[in-house]
């Protein structure tokens, strides 16, 4: 049953249809922003920017708003194969460095975007990430200038408030306090005590050493329901107080920027062109009779995501000029970094047969512990329906790692778990999660998985278009050990996770391995981790920030928007997401993106406020 009454609009409803009728008033749809992608950043811009009274907003959503109970429950909105998900998915280009493998990318497309399908983790990763992106040249993105936005968007109701805790924000975050699965409470104390890794109260401490295991937060309110944005920063009761001027257009598709010369190409922030608006149709093509175009008084912003922004501003024009005139899009702007640079985390999942009664799996394969954690969360909001799939995890440098898979800090070097430098960075993240995490079904067992994942991965894919339709998804290659020395970090991994297997087992756990490498060897961990490996679904950096104009560059480090996220050479065009990321973090990216949310809604209100005086 639907429980949201967030105002929905299509295409007629925010737009005149093209060509463009000059006796209708242009104001009838003209919008101060326009934001192009109602997701994880998209509903945390459009929340800041309508709080102005007198600023109109239009948010074009590809997906539904879809805000139903199930959608809320977090274990249930976790599960992306259920029949009623919001999350889409595609494959990926097969990678020769895979043997041909090809992996499927998946994002939310929905109000909230991918916020509505993830794991849940609150995550703000080490300073030493955002000091890492001031070393790249982004002057006023370091942890120090950050930190303020973190604690403005949270609430969180495990932690007490400090300089880096908020308790003021809109968005509910919580830690818990047990673990649901004895198997997961083994590992525990089996990686801290021999591994020499130390436990905290607060993963998101800035204080937190590079080498470390705790307890995450998680977004879950006080009502034990799934925290995306779309309900912490855009819930029905914002979109109805705001509805006059604040425009939620969904099942909608952007089919690209309109980007003219500039009458005025003065100024800071811009070059010869211009955003003036977007040009959108109905997602469902027997809705979409018409094209529809929504014009901007002030800018537009693309908050797509890494895989979707550089896909419009190629439909749009801008991007690497041979590319576009391959897919027969007429060049506005030759912009080569556009859809370069993508990142994601690389997780290479170890699998253990466990006892049922150990494992998320007894939910699918138990109808009587359905049924308990079924109406436990009903009436109390607790259970394992509202357990998220991870609740613990350990980071480690893997530089740090010796031959016994212990934590080893070198005695000439003090500084070498202080985690706010950039060098210090763990790279390794190790999940234990309690279900399966392969591409095969394994039915009829109780699954444990341990996930060691390479969280600063140097190896590079992109995203390009498939076709100059924009009903047609990008063309995404992951390009995972396009690095080859992204294996050693990640042989590391494998190698402590089956220590920390072996530990369990000599403790009198009935661990079975069932998918594990055949030896250690580094060609046996290779092979392994190249039939075996899965994205994370963080996927950054194709429309990365950088102090250059994005032409002329080194092509290591061009960038395609300026350290306001303003689009290089055309006015009136931000990009607003993961896609913006000099590099990606070594964390779970959802709060990363968020933060970046916040501060582009800043700078936005700021750049507003000056052209006004």
């Amino acid at each position: 049953m639907l429980c949201s009454s967030v105002p929905e609009l299509s295409p007629q409803d925010v737009g005149t249809p093209l060509p463009t009728n000059p006796t209708i008033d242009p104001e009838t749809y003209t919008y101060d922003y326009i934001i192009v992608g109602g997701g994880t950043a998209g509903c945390v811009l459009a929340s800041r920017l309508s709080e102005d009274p007198s600023v109109t907003v239009l948010v074009v959503e590809q997906g539904p708003v879809a805000d139903t109970w199930a959608s809320r429950v977090p274990l249930i909105s976790g599960d992306p194969y259920r029949s009623d998900t919001v999350a889409a998915t595609w494959w990926a280009r097969p990678m020769p460095e895979l043997e041909g493998r090809s992996i499927e990318v998946m994002r939310g497309e929905a109000l909230g975007g991918t916020s509505r399908i993830n794991a849940l983790l609150y995550t703000r990763g080490p300073p030493g990430d955002y000091n890492r992106w001031e070393e790249l040249g982004c002057a006023g993105w370091g942890y120090s200038d950050l930190e303020p936005y973190f604690v403005k968007s949270e609430d969180t109701l495990s932690h007490p408030a400090s300089k880096f805790r908020g308790k003021k924000g809109p968005w509910e975050n919580r830690q818990f306090d047990s673990i649901p699965y004895k198997i997961i409470k083994k590992q525990v104390l089996t990686i801290s005590s021999p591994g020499n890794i130390p436990r905290v109260v607060d993963m998101n401490d800035p204080s937190t050493p590079a080498a470390v295991i705790g307890m995450l937060d998680v977004i879950e309110d006080s009502a034990f329901h799934r925290s995306s944005t779309n309900r912490a920063f855009l819930p029905a009761s914002i979109a109805q107080a705001r509805k006059a001027r604040l425009k939620i257009c969904t099942n909608s598709i952007v089919m690209r920027v309109d980007v003219a010369r500039d009458d005025d190409d003065t100024g800071g922030g811009g070059g010869a062109f211009r955003a003036r608006g977007v040009h959108l149709e109905a997602v469902n093509p027997r809705s979409a009779e018409f094209t529809y175009y929504a014009r901007a008084r002030r800018e537009v912003v693309l908050c797509a995501g890494a895989l979707g922004s550089p896909q419009i501003l190629m439909l749009s024009g801008i991007g690497p000029k041979e590319h576009l005139e391959e897919k027969n899009v007429p060049v506005v702007l030759d912009l080569p970094a556009v859809g370069n640079h993508l990142q994601d985390h690389i997780g290479v999942p170890l699998t253990y047969q466990v006892p049922m009664s150990d494992s998320l799996h007894q939910l699918q394969n138990n109808i009587f512990s359905a049924i308990k954690a079924a109406v436990t969360y009903i009436f109390t909001g607790r259970g394992l329906f509202s357990s998220p799939f991870q609740s613990v995890t350990s980071m480690i440098p893997s530089r740090l790692l010796n031959d016994e898979s212990q934590v080893v800090v070198p005695a000439d070097d003090a500084s070498a778990l202080n985690a706010s430098l950039p060098r210090n960075r763990p790279d390794l993240e190790l999940m234990p999660l309690a279900n399966n995490c392969t591409d095969a079904d394994i039915p009829g067992k109780g699954i444990f998985t341990l996930l060691p994942t390479l969280v600063l991965p140097k190896s590079t894919g992109f995203v390009r278009l498939a076709a100059n339709n924009p009903r047609v998804r990008p063309d995404v290659s992951l390009g995972f050990f396009s690095d080859e020395t992204d294996y050693v970090p990640l042989r590391k991994g494998m190698k402590l996770s089956l220590r920390v297997a072996e530990r369990v087992r000599a403790g009198g756990y009935p661990l079975k391995e069932l998918i594990v490498p055949d030896g250690e060897s580094d060609a046996e961990l290779d092979a392994f981790a190249r039939k075996n490996l899965r994205d994370c679904y963080h996927y950054t950096s194709t429309c990365r920030m950088g102090p250059g104009t994005g032409t002329g560059e080194d092509s290591g480090r061009a960038s395609v928007v300026d350290l306001e996220l303003r689009v290089h050479g055309v006015r009136g065009l931000r990009v607003c997401d993961a896609s913006v990321f000099p590099e990606v973090v070594t964390t779970h990216t959802m709060a990363p993106v968020v933060v970046v949310a916040e501060k582009c809604a800043e700078m936005m209100k700021e750049a507003a406020a000056k052209a006004d005086r």
